[in-house]
């Protein structure tokens, strides 16, 4: 690890092993008005935070998305409406943290990755429990050294504030609240009525991406450990499991843009490894939009191995059959043919390109291998 790594290591362990103090859970939106002053400040905290990440332009403020989302925490905690409020962060990291106050967030990276509803509701009923019992309260002693936690906010450019490092999931609980969480977010999830089983998928897709990507961050849904416990607890919970609720076509229709614009992102930070792994297993193919192949066929391009050109060009086909009014891969397709020296199948490639994209930023430069194309 880097020294910066090794710090942030030391003191996320230190949040993790420390004891934390009796408090009793609320159970109904009126509890939450009887707070102690100490509450009352990491609430205050949380709601700067909030607006921060608003006058920032950090969050996805679809409309459709937002209800959705929102639709699903009031099912798992219909007695906390309008104080457990979900908000989709723009960033690819695989993360969901909760604050003090209520406000839970959810990466639009994480919620890409999930195949139903089902999923998804599992990691906000998760979440969600962090809140009702109170779990940053019960913390707050081990945050006592807020300058040590601000270094560890500046070390990660993320803008919270004061005591909120700690006091929020973003870097995950102590294992005791973890696991009180897995097992109130799991009784969520059966009084909602969704299939408890598909518990354990949630975290079993999300371990075998970040280890296929060596992905090495310091959160929560990132951590191996973390999400190992997470697979173990929910298993042990779920082993006698009947059925419920999956809503996979009400998931899949719903984020259907959202995960498209999450396999752009990963394209454009070259996260070849993450898209090659989605997107070649056909059982999570299924789950994208069919203009998913031209993003397989750019992550074949991006690993560059041998082969990869016939298996990005077969790709590039795909999406063309399969989505014929799609830009990207006739750019590609025809980019590619160039390169190999097939001028006359590049030529019409390229030209299409432009038809579908007559705005496209990158016009003059597929013009001029036009020209250089010409007879």
């Amino acid at each position: 690890m880097t020294p910066k790594r090794l710090l942030i290591h030391a003191l996320l362990v230190s949040l993790a092993t420390s004891a934390a103090a009796d408090v009793s859970p609320w159970t109904s939106l009126a509890d939450t008005q009887q707070r102690a002053p100490e509450e009352t400040s990491l609430w205050h905290e949380a709601d700067e935070f909030d607006q921060a990440l608003a006058r920032a332009g950090k969050l996805n403020t679809d409309p459709g998305l937002t209800a959705y989302l929102q639709g699903i925490m009031d099912r798992l905690y219909p007695e906390f409406g309008g104080r457990l409020r979900v908000h989709l962060l723009n960033a690819q990291q695989i993360n969901a943290f909760a604050l003090p106050n209520g406000s839970v967030y959810v990466n639009a990276g994480l919620v890409a990755r999930f195949q139903n509803e089902a999923q998804l509701a599992t990691v906000m009923a998760h979440e969600g429990a962090h809140f009702t019992h109170r779990h940053s309260l019960q913390q707050a002693e081990i945050a006592r050294n807020a300058s040590a936690f601000a270094l560890v906010v500046a070390m990660l450019g993320v803008p919270l504030v004061g005591d909120l490092a700690a006091l929020s999931s973003m870097f995950g609980y102590s294992r005791e609240h973890e696991r009180e969480a897995d097992t109130i977010g799991y009784q969520r999830l059966i009084a909602a009525s969704y299939d408890p089983r598909e518990s354990v998928h949630t975290f079993e897709h999300l371990l075998a991406e970040i280890k296929a990507e060596d992905i090495d961050e310091p959160f929560f849904f990132a951590s191996h450990p973390r999400l190992q416990e997470r697979i173990d607890s929910f298993s042990e919970l779920s082993k006698h499991a009947s059925g419920g609720e999956i809503a996979r076509e009400r998931y899949l229709e719903t984020t259907a843009a959202l995960r498209l614009a999450s396999l752009d992102a990963d394209l454009a930070a070259y996260r070849y490894k993450q898209l090659i792994l989605v997107l070649s297993d056909p059982a999570r193919r299924n789950n994208y939009p069919p203009e998913a192949a031209y993003y397989l066929g750019e992550a074949y391009r991006q690993r560059g191995e041998a082969g990869d050109p016939a298996l990005a060009e077969a790709e590039y086909r795909r999406a063309m059959d399969a989505a014929p009014a799609f830009a990207p891969p006739y750019r590609a397709l025809g980019l590619q043919l160039y390169k190999r020296g097939d001028k006359a199948a590049a030529a019409p490639l390229l030209q299409r390109y432009l038809e579908l994209a007559p705005a496209a930023a990158d016009r003059g430069h597929i013009e001029h291998y036009l020209k250089a194309l010409a007879p």
